[in-house]
């Protein structure tokens, strides 16, 4: 399904959040240190899932790892994660070995992963409580991420309840109950219609605008790294390596028909072939 470029700039100019255009990158907030990774099931002969990786990624900084399946990109996010071990390098927050889940980072998965048997509130309620947060804050806070992620209302409802979009919607809201300083997301909008899918790519920008994280973003789509991303890493297979490294100096909201865009759509194709 193709979006006519009046529509997703009238779902653009919704978003509620200011353009902006980002100026020099501050310090390394996450260093990737010739990260590489071999599954025990591989064959000797066959190449890493992931060759030797070594990125900075800046604090506040919206990056895409973008790429074709089996790329790598996944397994990169899970090591920054803390939930898979590099065969070999090291990942560092703010200069500290990730070691284990945790540590400042917050994860949002493709299919929200909220509890099924707690109520959109409890859910997120469930990660304040976690975090330490007083019993008697964990619903104010609650409330309020509710409706900064526009579900006012919807807090007394369960999981099956709730649509994709809405159910996104929540788990990005249970992830900021952690207050991390940073967010992992796993092809979190990939299930969604494409309408739907847009809707929440202006919600997760106006999100970050109002809580400035460091976000890493897993994708396919290349549509979606450009309208999200501060920078796109395009990765290409065996051994996983980024095959493009590009930072975007262009304001929010994006047009579909914007010429620069355009043109690095194509760049960005090539680099995928």
């Amino acid at each position: 399904m193709t979006v006519a470029p009046r529509m997703y700039e009238a779902l653009a100019g919704r978003a509620g959040y200011a353009p902006v255009r980002r100026g020099e990158a501050p310090p390394a907030k996450i260093v990737i240190d010739g990260v590489g990774k071999r599954f025990a099931t591989d064959a000797p002969d066959t190449p890493p899932v992931l060759g030797e990786l070594a990125l900075a990624i800046a604090e506040n900084e919206f990056v895409v790892l973008l790429g074709r399946s089996g790329c790598g990109k996944t397994t990169l996010l899970n090591i920054v994660a803390g939930l898979e071990t590099a065969t070999s390098g090291s990942v560092t927050i703010d200069g500290e070995r990730v070691m284990r889940p945790g540590q400042g980072k917050g994860m949002v998965f493709q299919q929200g992963a909220l509890f099924p048997w707690l109520t959109a509130v409890q859910n997120i309620v469930f990660a304040a409580k976690s975090r330490g947060v007083p019993a008697a804050q964990r619903g104010t806070l609650a409330s309020e991420l509710l409706a900064l992620v526009g579900l006012t209302g919807a807090g007394d409802k369960y999981p099956f309840e709730l649509s994709g979009g809405m159910q996104q919607r929540v788990a990005i809201a249970r992830a900021l109950a952690l207050d991390p300083q940073i967010l992992l997301k796993d092809e979190p909008f990939g299930a969604l219609d494409e309408l739907t899918r847009i809707e929440m790519q202006n919600e997760l920008l106006r999100v970050w605008a109002a809580r400035r994280k460091t976000v890493v973003f897993v994708t396919h789509s290349i549509w979606e790294a450009l309208m999200l991303a501060d920078r796109i890493l395009v990765m290409a297979p065996r051994p996983g390596r980024v095959v493009l490294d590009r930072r975007l100096a262009l304001a929010r909201p994006r047009s579909r028909v914007d010429p620069e865009l355009l043109a690095l759509y194509e760049t960005i194709w090539g680099a995928l072939q």
